[in-house]
């Protein structure tokens, strides 16, 4: 009975020792085949980047508190990726749009403090205050560029750079947001306008339609007070009532300078200039802007003063080679009198004549006293003189 007993546990002892080795074979061979999966798996990957794809909708990275850090989501119009700081604040996006891709910048408040945009013009960059309230923004447009700033309390532009194909333009505006100060260059030229209240003009310098030089000062209302530019000829000046029209101007022409000072209908009043002899002429004009008086020099180098009636000239003051010359004419354009120098001597002279002109009556000093009257035709002649020395 012993010796059977010994007998099965000597069995039972070699049986344990073989499963313990079948045991240890198989531990062996299980690790020897995984160190070769591994093996195998990380040479795939060196051989091929890409070795899986991930797809989903919604990929989320948590942090140490398992609140949401980063997001990566698939949008209406592409993907979005959002970014959370540790306040749970949303503070950055980075997303695509119906006109390309849009980035997005808040504070840990929660307002925009940046963006940078697609549109249908080109790229918009925007930066904003604390608040939220827009500061300014730089932006591609079809026809150039736009940068625009303001200032606190308002998203309205303070200053704003515009560039286009054919120009380009600032403007600044005061605290009232009214336009102040515009500046710019086109092809003709370069300007710098100040405007007043209700956006009108109080000053310009800048150039004109000829592309010369212009300046332009105006009242509160508008209306150009005074104007200074190169014309044709050089330099002019215009000074002008509240109504814009009368006023004065000063300048050049073909001949030389002139002054004119207008009315309040804009017509001339009087005027100083230079003639084609380049002696001087004062004018003096009527309401309507006619002729009314002059006075100038000459042809002969002589000054003469010239009064007029409408049309027609109607008394002329002379100087003559002998001497001064009075004219008087009759509404024909006609001497009715004549007096002066005579053309023969140093003695004084008169005549008076007819409607047609014609002389009819003479009397003249030298070289004897004398008086003449002659016929309607001026042929015949009948002459009164002084009775001789005794």
């Amino acid at each position: 009975m012993h010796e059977a007993t010994n007998a099965r546990l000597d069995r039972l002892e070699l049986e344990v020792r073989t499963l313990r080795r079948s045991h240890a074979r198989w531990r062996r061979a299980t690790l020897v085949a995984c160190g070769v999966a591994v093996l195998g798996t990380l040479v795939g990957f060196a051989a091929d980047e890409v070795a899986e794809v991930l797809r989903a909708r919604r990929i989320e990275l948590v942090g140490a508190d398992g609140k949401v850090a980063a997001l990566l989501t698939a949008g209406d119009h592409g993907g979005q990726l959002d970014i959370w700081a540790t306040g749970g604040a949303n503070v950055a996006r980075l997303a695509a749009s119906e006109s390309g891709g849009d980035m997005s910048l808040w504070n840990t408040a929660g307002k925009p403090v940046a963006g940078l945009f697609a549109n249908s013009g080109g790229g918009r960059v925007e930066v904003s205050r604390g608040d939220g309230e827009l500061a300014g923004y730089l932006e591609a447009t079809p026809e150039g560029s736009d940068l625009a700033m303001s200032r606190a309390g308002s998203e309205n532009a303070a200053s704003r750079f515009r560039v286009t194909k054919d120009r380009s333009e600032a403007l600044l505006a005061h605290a009232e947001e009214h336009a102040v100060l515009l500046f710019g260059a086109t092809r003709k030229g370069a300007a710098v306008t100040v405007l007043g209240d209700g956006d009108k003009e109080i000053a310009y310098l800048g150039g004109d339609q000829s592309k010369a030089g212009l300046m332009r000062l105006s009242n509160a209302g508008g209306a150009s007070m005074v104007e200074a530019g190169a014309g044709d000829h050089g330099g002019e000046l215009f000074a002008r009532n509240n109504t814009g029209q009368g006023g004065a101007v000063l300048g050049n022409s073909e001949k030389g300078g002139f002054m004119e000072a207008r009315n309040g209908d804009g017509k001339g009043a009087a005027s100083l200039s230079v003639q084609d002899n380049n002696g001087g002429r004062v004018a003096a004009y009527t309401a309507t802007g006619q002729i009314a008086a002059f006075m100038d020099q000459g042809k002969e180098e002589s000054g003469t003063v010239q009064v007029y009636a409408g049309p027609n000239r109607v008394a002329a003051l002379g100087g003559s080679a002998t001497g001064g010359l009075l004219n008087l004419f009759n509404l024909k354009g006609k001497a009715a009198f004549v007096a002066g120098s005579a053309a023969d001597g140093t003695g004084g002279l008169f005549s008076i004549r007819n409607g047609d002109g014609t002389q009819v009556v003479r009397g003249s000093a030298e070289p004897e006293p004398e008086i003449a009257v002659y016929s309607e035709d001026g042929k015949q002649k009948r002459v009164i003189s002084a009775p001789a020395k005794p």
